[in-house]
């Protein structure tokens, strides 16, 4: 997909995700179905927190022109992340992470809008985590792994709104 086509898809997934998440009842955003790792409302917190590892990750393989990239999250970051996520939210800061989002998702098109066209599916060796091995990563690949993860949470937030509702009853 050339880069005009997947950026628009990338906003049309964002849409998608925030008209989801607006379903969500303010007094759902904390509920943890037994087993999970987000609350309903975590769920946002996560996104958050996804986009912010690939705007790392991006930079860095700009950074670094392309050549081998090491793990870009501070130490012990994703799983404070996780533990955020598990707790959710509360109503007040529901509009206030939302905006943050925006935030994030703006920096992260801006950023792949000012790459070079040639950069688009240009690969570099990137390792996300200690002791991993390298993973050939390009702009192209983290804008699809955005993407797809915007609406990997559509379908969940609404299953997970279902079960609230009848866990209430």
């Amino acid at each position: 997909m050339d880069r005009e086509a997947a950026l628009a898809d990338f906003e049309l997934a964002r849409g998608e995700w925030e008209s989801a998440f607006a379903k969500v009842p303010d007094g759902a955003l904390g509920y943890l179905k037994p087993g999970d790792d987000y609350a309903l409302g975590g769920l946002l917190v996560h996104v958050n927190w996804v986009l912010t590892h690939y705007r790392r990750v991006l930079d860095g393989i700009v950074a670094g022109r392309f050549g081998p990239l090491g793990p870009q999250d501070p130490p012990g970051e994703g799983e404070a992340a996780v533990q955020r996520a598990k707790e959710g939210l509360v109503a007040g800061r529901r509009a206030k992470t939302l905006a943050e989002m925006g935030r994030l998702h703006s920096a992260v098109v801006a950023a792949v809008t000012r790459l070079p066209e040639d950069d688009w599916l240009r690969k570099a060796p990137v390792i996300y985590g200690e002791g991993q091995e390298p993973y050939p990563t390009c702009p192209q690949d983290i804008i699809g792994w955005l993407r797809d993860h915007y609406r990997e949470h559509v379908e969940q937030s609404a299953d997970l709104i279902a079960e609230w509702q009848t866990s209430r009853r």
